[in-house]
């Protein structure tokens, strides 16, 4: 994994990432965070988080992180990391060090991972927070209102009932404990603003399906992958 700074990229150390992390007393980490606008703008709301946002695309990263790196005085943020990196990575350096963790609508290849589910990208999901850490996942719920669409990429029927009857148990074996499932409407409803997010919901009829819970440990027999422990950053 690697941090990105506008254009630049950087080794992502977990040593570097433990000192920057323990001035803050909360951490969130957002998977496919996109233009990761979701993050800086949690971050410039939330001062006393350390807030990380991973994407597999390093050009996506490439203007709000650059804006996050300038002086505060031009909208820098000290509190802000951006990482390169795909979820089925997870957790490498970003063991154990999430207070909150995110997916806010997923696509591709980790949109197919949630709802299947892929139990190595749970189990990954899993291994990056700590504990009793918040997660949240928001999915664009519109493309499985659409069957033949949802199966042209490949994706399994969802509806609030199959997430309560398979993707609960599939979660918990992961070690991540889904406590809530709603079905949003508007975007105005929805937890909280992502680009990503406003661009699917504004204007439209798109519907949002929220999964939301703590993490946990995961079942006997399922892997956490996270290597060394977890780790402290506050």
């Amino acid at each position: 994994m690697q941090t990105v700074r506008g254009g630049k990229t950087f080794l992502l150390e977990r040593d570097a990432l433990v000192a920057a992390g323990s001035a803050y007393p909360v951490c969130l980490v957002d998977v496919g965070t996109g233009d990761g606008r979701f993050v800086y703008r949690y971050a410039r709301e939330h001062p006393d988080t350390f807030a990380i946002g991973l994407d597999p695309v390093r050009e996506a990263l490439r203007e709000t992180s650059a804006r996050a790196a300038k002086k505060p005085a031009r909208g820098g943020l000290p509190n802000v990391l951006f990482v390169m990196g795909a979820a089925e990575e997870l957790p490498g350096p970003l063991a154990g060090v999430a207070d909150v963790l995110t997916v806010n609508y997923p696509w591709g290849s980790l949109l197919k991972a949630m709802v299947e589910p892929v139990p190595q990208v749970l189990a990954g999901l899993s291994a990056v927070a700590r504990p009793g850490a918040r997660v949240s996942i928001l999915l664009n719920y519109s493309v499985f209102e659409d069957a033949d669409y949802a199966l042209r990429l490949g994706l399994p029927p969802l509806s609030p009932e199959r997430a309560r009857e398979e993707l609960i148990p599939a979660y918990g074996a992961c070690g991540i404990e889904i406590e809530e499932v709603q079905l949003f409407d508007s975007s105005d409803a929805v937890p909280h603003r992502t680009s990503w997010g406003q661009h699917l919901l504004l204007g439209s009829k798109r519907r949002t399906l929220l999964l939301a819970g703590r993490s946990g440990s995961p079942q006997p027999g399922q892997s956490s992958r996270a290597e060394g422990g977890s780790m402290t950053v506050k």
